[in-house]
């Protein structure tokens, strides 16, 4: 099935350049699109059956249908979006984002953690020059730089990766499943170093404080469909492998280190982006520190553990959905006024209604209010935090998500309120996409826990 979605890509790829016309490569990205949503469909309503015969787990299903739910909205928004270009440059969009999709593919579906690295790679190649698709000084610096920081980490996974080979006293392999049956012959020792190699690489390329610095950039700089992948999907996938890694370290009785070392870098990043966050004025910017801050609740989730596991995995669905929906809000401001500065932007109600609606319902639902995951996702990491005893952590986490919620909240309501003279048109496309994603985020909210609980069980037995 790998070298299916693998091939598939290859052949659209070479069809793309063949040809270098916008429609025609639309028609590939709308083809791959409509492909990975029917799969995950089948997949997700057909989880037993489907994931034997095809070799998938839970954890990768769950991932795999929320890249796929999103990949085929940005293409759905990226019919009419101005990309600048018609020709060659516009093939080169499409097929980096072909391979971008396909890389994520591979990362969360694989069994392999040596495979994952190499998926998790070649999401870096691809992206770097989706980010530098303007061409302009900034999206170049912002390239390079994730290029630079992201290299560096996944150097440092993979000498995790050659640990944990080390720490295996008789089975030299990186696929999940052996590492799990024979967990109890690996070296608690070798272990630990290489978990701790894996968190710093894998954590780079999630964007995870310290290591958050090449995140506000590229997301800020590269065009908005692939923003909302960067942020909605790549991050997803580089979270798989510390998650399978994370579920090896429990049979192995170091539960508690990992999660003593996911709460530390979880808080830090909900801490450094309440900083950022307070006093920013790039929107684009703002909703990159955003998902740091997303990552960071993910994280601080499966360090409490214990019902928080299950909000750590909502809260990654909801994360996913509402702000992939703001990331495309925002190319349609950014069409609108070609700016990315807050403080010129004002009354977006009297400029484009359907905009400044929606830019308001991303915010209510990434605020956590209900019906949104994100409201179930915080309540049940909330009330599992004050059940452990982790009462500073509870203190220190929800006051600086107020920070952040209030950091938003201002420049949101700053740029949709006012009076103004111009009026803009944005194509239905561009409406209906984030709309349909701000959708099914606000039924995912209210059904959770009559459909999808099942599914979150069988991934959270793992850890």
């Amino acid at each position: 099935m790998i070298l299916i979605l693998l091939a598939i890509p290859v052949i659209l790829a070479a069809l793309s350049w063949g040809l270098q016309n916008r429609r025609v490569n639309n028609g590939i990205m709308l083809f791959h699109a409509v492909g990975h949503f029917a799969l995950a469909a089948l997949t997700l309503l057909n989880l037993r059956d489907i994931r034997t015969i095809l070799g998938f787990d839970a954890i990768g299903v769950f991932f795999f249908a929320i890249s796929a739910l999103l990949y085929l909205s940005v293409v759905v928004y990226g019919l009419r979006y101005d990309l600048g270009d018609r020709g060659r440059k516009h093939s080169i969009y499409t097929i980096c984002m072909l391979f971008f999709v396909t890389s994520m593919d591979g990362a969360v579906l694989s069994q392999d953690l040596g495979l994952i690295w190499v998926f998790i790679e070649t999401t870096t190649l691809a992206t770097a020059v989706l980010i530098n698709h303007e061409q302009g000084r900034q999206s170049l610096a912002a390239a390079w730089k994730y290029l630079f920081v992201c290299s560096i980490g996944i150097a440092m996974a993979f000498v995790g990766l050659l640990i944990l080979l080390i720490a295996q006293s008789n089975n030299g392999t990186l696929v999940i499943g052996e590492l799990y049956r024979y967990s109890g012959t690996i070296s608690p020792f070798w272990l630990k170093i290489a978990f701790v190699f894996l968190l710093v690489g894998f954590g780079t390329k999630i964007g995870l404080a310290p290591l958050h610095f090449w995140l506000p950039d590229a997301h800020s700089e590269a065009p908005a469909p692939v923003s909302a992948l960067l942020s909605g999907a790549l991050l997803n996938a580089a979270l798989v492998p510390l998650l399978r890694v994370f579920g090896l370290m429990k049979l192995c009785g170091l539960q508690a280190l990992a999660q003593n070392l996911f709460l530390l870098m979880g808080i830090s990043s909900i801490f450094i982006s309440a900083v950022f966050v307070i006093r920013m004025q790039n929107y684009k910017r703002l909703l990159a520190y955003s998902s740091i801050e997303n990552m960071g609740i993910v994280l601080v989730a499966f360090g409490i553990g214990g019902l928080a596991t299950t909000a750590g995995l909502i809260h990654i669905l909801g994360h996913s959905l509402v702000k992939a929906a703001f990331f495309l809000t925002a190319g349609n401001i950014y069409g609108i006024y070609h700016h990315k500065d807050s403080t010129r932007i004002t009354g977006m109600r009297d400029t484009n209604a359907p905009t400044a609606w929606l830019w308001l319902l991303c915010f209510v639902l990434l605020s956590g209010l209900p019906p949104s995951p994100i409201f179930l996702s915080e309540w049940f990491l909330g009330v599992e935090m004050l059940r452990s005893g982790a009462y500073w952590q509870f203190g220190i986490v929800f006051l600086l998500l107020t920070v952040v919620v209030a950091g938003i909240g201002k420049i949101v309501l700053g740029m949709s309120m006012g009076k103004s003279d111009l009026k803009a048109k944005v194509h239905w496309t561009q409406i209906f996409a984030p709309s349909m994603l701000l959708l099914v985020a606000t039924i995912f909210g209210m059904l959770i826990p009559a459909y999808l609980g099942n599914l979150f069980t069988e991934i959270g037995l793992l850890f």
